[in-house]
């Protein structure tokens, strides 16, 4: 994929309140490539990393008929809020520092049974290595310290803006950490801690070096165990770990296979080789998570949604991300809960040949009907073009919305469209008969292989 030189550099001077040129890239297509995405940053310089809008009711606050002026503010808003991220990011920093200081015995033994899966169910080494650096994390006390002075700041600077009174605050406090962010609640309050606005998420990104960082420790304090327990204390150690681990965790009929992928994991950190095999292999596949998390990928993925969706946000089933800042690492998002206007709309993501894995094993992902996330959402098998093609993705879609209660009638309708397309396509009697033909390629997955025989192409290869 080759990056677009004709930059557009106008900046934004318009109520509406987009960052345009970063924004409008973002929003075409769907990148894996995290250092794509990155140069974007460097190449739509006016931007400074900013993708989105601003909620328009904080904009609301400041906003005149000057749109000088309002630019500026606009600026200092996002300025705020990347300063406020400058201060949250410390807390990435200190999981560093607590992982480091760490004895390797105290976290390795609690995790063997999970450890065990890393051979068992190599598909599962994203969400134990990210479980196990969650135990970097320190207590609440110190995650809402961070919250508070950025929460103060964030306040000093929004009653300069004029977005606040004397009276009003900013409350911000720690809700959760991803695989990639940390997250917490904006309340923009008045004297009797009433609500101003609706409350927003502020989105601490970590940084992709602070995040290799947070595993090159982890991995540095299994090496340490594994190389310096005896065999003579491992086997015992193992045997009463899987003993007395929940069935949920470890499967009765399992404990021996557990056990054997236990002793494989220390046979292999003994030997210089193997161990560095294994070493790579976890860090390729979090390399890997990479692509489809943080906030890059993320700041393309929801511009890439809410420009296919072709639908305001605010009653869709997943939150609407306002403004991110690929540069700083923050972002703002407003907080799903019942004040918000009932879901009337529902994306589609295999429409745009993709799917969210995060939420098919993270189901906090999704809060009152609308998915809070967007980090893992990646192309299904085999269908990245669609993401690349719009026209493409529409007959894609055309065919997916065939639907009868009788799914036999489903199935014959299906082949009907697909034919009456492919025909076309093939005399190129229809505009876009390329994009088309690939639609009806990627198609094929929406008619049952039983149902094959009957397409167009198949009978012309007889």
């Amino acid at each position: 994929m080759q990056i677009n030189n004709n930059i557009n550099s106008n900046k934004y001077l318009n109520h509406s309140t987009p960052f345009q040129g970063l924004t409008s890239v973002m929003a075409r297509r769907i990148s894996t490539n995290p250092d794509y995405l990155e140069n974007l940053s460097n190449v739509y310089r006016n931007a400074n990393g900013s993708v989105g809008n601003l909620p328009k009711d904080l904009f609301a606050f400041f906003r005149t008929t000057e749109k000088t002026e309002n630019a500026l503010k606009i600026a200092q808003v996002k300025d705020a809020l990347n300063d406020a991220n400058a201060v949250l990011a410390g807390i990435e920093d200190l999981k560093i520092q607590i992982g480091r200081q760490m004895k390797p015995n105290n976290l390795i033994n609690n995790f063997l049974p999970k450890i065990a899966k890393l051979n068992i169910q190599p598909e599962r080494i994203p969400r134990i290595i990210t479980e196990m650096t969650k135990r970097f994390t320190p207590d609440k006390e110190v995650l809402n310290s961070f919250a508070q002075k950025a929460g103060s700041l964030l306040e000093e600077r929004f009653r300069k803006i004029g977005i606040l009174s004397d009276t009003d605050s900013v409350k911000l406090t720690y809700l959760e950490q991803g695989k990639y962010k940390n997250t917490f609640k904006m309340r923009l309050v008045d004297k009797d801690d009433k609500d101003i606005i609706h409350p927003k998420v502020l989105l601490s990104f970590k940084s992709s070096k602070s995040a290799m960082e947070q595993i090159n420790v982890l991995l540095a304090l299994m090496k340490s165990y594994f190389q310096n327990i005896k065999p003579k204390d491992y086997l015992p150690l193992i045997t009463n770990v899987l003993d007395h681990a929940s069935v949920k965790v470890v499967p009765p009929k399992e404990k021996d296979l557990y056990k054997k992928s236990l002793l494989e994991i220390y046979s292999k950190m003994k030997m210089k080789n193997e161990e560095d095999k294994f070493m790579e292999l976890i860090k390729k596949t979090m390399f890997e998570e990479i692509k489809y998390n943080g906030v890059g990928p993320e700041s393309n993925i929801t511009q890439f949604i809410k420009r296919s969706a072709g639908h305001p946000m605010a009653a869709s089933d997943y939150i609407d991300i306002f403004y991110l800042n690929t540069l700083h690492n923050v972002g703002l998002s407003e907080y799903s809960d019942k004040a918000l206007p009932p879901v009337s709309k529902r994306i589609n993501l295999h429409k745009y040949g993709l799917f969210h894995d995060d939420l098919i094993t993270n189901k906090n992902n999704e809060v009152e009907g609308r998915v809070i996330d967007y980090g893992g959402i990646k192309p299904l098998t085999g269908m990245h073009e669609l993401s690349d093609n719009r026209i493409a993705r529409r007959y894609y879609h055309k065919i997916s919305q065939i639907y009868y209660k009788d799914e036999k009638t489903t199935q014959k309708e299906r082949v009907k469209y697909w034919n009456n397309l492919y025909n076309a396509a093939m005399s190129a009697s229809i505009p876009n008969h390329k994009d088309i033909l690939l639609a009806l390629e990627k198609g094929k997955n929406l008619i049952k292989p039983e149902y094959w025989h009957l397409l167009s192409d198949i009978k012309a290869a007889f």
